[in-house]
């Protein structure tokens, strides 16, 4: 049998991670801090918990010991927080990672990036050779540096493949749909980008292109992006969770560059009171919501068979049902 590590089991597409492979007669281990709340449901499921933190070495190789497929899905994935947090798991969790990948032979590493690696807010198409770009934004500037840790230790022989996922949604979603849900119910959100891309992939989709990633043999060494490529804006998807909570939609439309300085001064302030809470606005916000790239998916297809089996109607309706028997008072997770 198998053993596959799953990092970052507890969040959304971790724990998609875990149940997939339980249910493809893999055996589970997971990284997991002490104390996280999700422990004992994964102990329950059968699978084999390793507590530590994605930042310390012994505890990741402690997790990776003996596995033969590992997924890297942990990251400090978010708009807001401290530098040091991003560059420590980001980056330095990664390299613990691949370190203890390469150390114990393991015979594949699926790293999960994003499409944030390349500049949504500049080009128009983005697909796998598109060059990466910094933006002094800790979050992607982080994951690209994570990439490059990926790509530095696959040519000292270990066995990779990265995916770029776009937006990620489907039950359990813990950002984009409650977010947006949690805004919309408050009446808080507005559009300051009419007609921009917003370009999804249903959970059960990626982790199918993820399996894919662990077992193809032409994966190796390969990034793919991770999109359903079905078209979507962002004014669209607010209608339809608007509808599915029984709300109002969205209807104040301001100046994007007012709604970016509008960011800027509300970061200087959450910092100058030195708050925890994120900004109701960031900057890194407003500029992924302004995208207007459509990014191409098609080599995930063309090299792996890959296809999406939930089309977005589908996700959609599945994920609304989801979050519509969520109490309202837990969507806004971050």
């Amino acid at each position: 049998m198998k053993v596959v590590l799953v990092t970052g089991a507890s969040g959304f597409i971790g724990s998609h991670l875990v149940r997939r492979c339980l249910q493809d007669g893999y055996r589970v281990k997971a990284l997991v801090r002490k104390g996280n709340a999700a422990i004992a449901g994964l102990k329950q499921e059968g699978v084999e918990v390793v507590e530590g933190d994605i930042r310390e070495t012994e505890a990741v190789n402690r997790a990776v010991s003996g596995c033969d497929l590992v997924f890297h899905a942990a990251a400090l994935t978010s708009d807001w927080g401290a530098l040091k947090d991003f560059r420590e798991i980001n980056i330095g969790g990664t390299r613990n990672v691949c370190e203890a990948a390469l150390k114990n032979k393991v015979k594949r590493l699926v790293y999960v990036s994003t499409f944030e690696s390349f500049d949504n807010f500049r080009f128009k198409r983005i697909n796998e050779e598109t060059p990466y770009v910094i933006r002094n934004q800790p979050y992607p500037d982080t994951k690209i540096a994570g990439n490059e840790t990926v790509w530095h230790y696959a040519s000292l022989g270990m066995e990779a493949a990265l995916v770029y996922p776009v937006w990620v949604y489907g039950p359990g979603d813990r950002t984009l749909f409650p977010l947006v849900a949690d805004s919309i119910r408050r009446r808080q959100l507005f559009y300051w980008s009419r007609h921009s891309p917003m370009d999804m992939i249903y959970i059960d989709n990626l982790v199918d292109l993820m399996m894919l990633a662990a077992q193809h043999p032409d994966a190796v060494g390969e990034g793919f992006i991770a999109s359903d490529g079905e078209p979507m804006t962002f004014e669209g998807l607010c209608e339809r969770v608007a509808a599915g909570i029984n709300a109002s939609p969205p209807s104040l439309d301001l100046p994007f560059r007012f709604v970016y300085l509008l960011a800027g001064v509300l970061e200087s302030l959450y910092r100058l009171f030195r708050s925890s809470k994120r900004p109701l606005l960031t900057r890194h916000a407003v500029t992924l919501l302004a995208s207007i790239s459509t990014p191409d998916a098609s080599k995930a297809r063309r090299v792996l068979g890959w296809s999406p089996r939930v089309d977005q109607e589908e996700g959609i309706v599945r994920t609304l049902e989801w979050l519509t028997g969520v109490d309202p008072a837990e969507w806004k997770m971050k």
